[in-house]
């Protein structure tokens, strides 16, 4: 009897999943970077080949690398060798305002303060990112914030989701009773007209999950909470032998949250901290460092860096004096993955699970912020339980949770 001829295999191609996003998602950077990292990890590790186009204008000088695999795309630069070169007027100038180092930002003439929450794509980026595209077909495509929602005009894929960040009209409601004015103005109308285009959104935290369900009620609606660290691998406790009782630690970007609740804490809180405690100090990393005027006594600025352990590590704990914004505050996670606990606001506590021995502890208004930290610069047993409880806390922050949580809405709103 003859051989029968082996049968081709018929392969199937692998999953495509496209994020259009405003920055190059990066851990450390800010919290937004920070997510969608955590968002594009879960999916690479579903079997998902990434694509990802960059629309902000802030993509000149050296490239950075990015911490995923992927084909990478910018809407407004070309890569030329180890250089982003802008190729918009909008980029060019933006490139020009980061090298004359600008100074801190500034109230206007008139006293108001705006606070730039994000920008909606122009028609001509939207027309744009076409281009920029892989051919075929695209089994998923996740869209940075409500303000890159009109992308989907240029993207035919199987399942549509938003990765929300945040409920910008309740942002907006926090800027305005804290003195800044929010812009893009957003209202709960506009917001879930742009959610209504969307198969699935994905919420940073189950408060966020309960109002985004209320406003797209036709959307699958899943939270899965932010991941920092490499591929999610948090750090336990450490030793104490090189910390400082009287040492804290703060990281922040530039966001204006950031800035205003830095500003606060170092003018109200910081002068009473010192009156009990002379050799307090405070270690600050981040971009906020180039809002905060130098040479203020103890504080000590790092600006960006790319280990924060070494810091870290020589610190009693972390302080988060925010005092306004919503969604999650990822520096907490970021605190608790370098196992430090943390002394922060209502604000700031919003949205973190309330299960188990919590990592942080509450405090408002100036008095009570800072009789909370000269207490736990007194009681080294109270920062040290706080640090204790980081590791089991950042469990719920896994990078194995987050990709169960993606696993099973993919598989609710794709089509079969």
């Amino acid at each position: 009897m003859p051989n029968r001829p082996e049968q081709d295999t018929v392969q199937t191609p692998p999953r495509l999943a496209v994020m259009i996003c405003e920055e190059l998602p990066r851990p450390g950077e800010n919290g937004p970077g920070s997510y969608n990292l955590t968002i594009l990890r879960a999916l690479a590790a579903l079997g998902y080949h990434l694509h990802i186009v960059v629309t902000g204008l802030n993509v000149g000088g050296r490239a950075s690398p990015a911490q995923i695999d992927c084909t990478l795309q910018f809407l407004h630069a070309r890569r030329v060798g180890p250089w982003l070169v802008p190729t918009s007027l909008g980029a060019a100038a933006r490139f020009i305002k980061t090298v004359l180092k600008a100074g801190p930002r500034k109230a206007g003439a008139n006293g108001s303060k705006v606070a730039w929450i994000g920008r909606f794509l122009s028609d001509a980026e939207t027309r744009a990112i076409a281009g920029k595209l892989p051919q075929g077909r695209i089994d998923a495509v996740f869209i940075d914030t409500i303000f890159r929602s009109a992308a989907l005009q240029s993207v035919v894929a199987g399942t549509r989701a938003l990765v929300a960040h945040d409920v910008f009209y309740q942002r907006s409601a926090s800027f305005r009773a804290n003195g800044f004015t929010p812009k893009p103005a957003v209202d709960a109308k506009l917001e879930g007209q742009k959610l209504q285009s969307f198969d699935a959104i994905i919420a940073i935290n189950d408060r966020d999950h309960s109002e985004l369900a209320e406003l797209a009620p036709s959307s699958r609606v899943c939270t899965i909470l932010p991941v920092v660290g490499d591929a999610g691998a948090c750090i336990s406790a450490k030793s104490d032998a090189r910390r400082d009782p009287h040492k804290i630690f703060y990281l922040g970007s530039r966001a204006y949250h950031n800035v205003d609740g830095i500003r606060w804490f170092l003018s109200h809180v910081w002068p009473l901290v010192q009156t009990h405690i002379p050799d307090a100090s405070i270690e600050i990393v981040g971009g906020v460092c180039a809002e905060v005027p130098p040479g203020l006594n103890n504080v000590t600025l790092h600006g960006r860096v790319e280990q924060l352990d070494e810091i870290a590590d020589r610190c009693s704990f972390a302080v988060n004096p925010v005092l306004m914004g919503s969604g999650i505050k990822i520096k907490m996670v970021e605190y608790f993955c370098l196992g430090l606990g943390c002394i922060t606001t209502a604000n700031g506590a919003a949205g973190f699970p309330e299960e188990g021995s919590l990592p942080y502890t509450v405090a408002d208004g100036v008095e009570a912020f800072a009789q909370t930290i000269v207490a736990m610069m007194q009681t080294p047993a109270e920062p040290k339980a706080l640090r204790d409880a980081t590791q089991a806390y950042t469990r719920h922050f896994s990078h194995e949770a987050a990709v169960a949580k993606m696993h099973a809405l993919l598989q609710q709103v794709q089509p079969h």
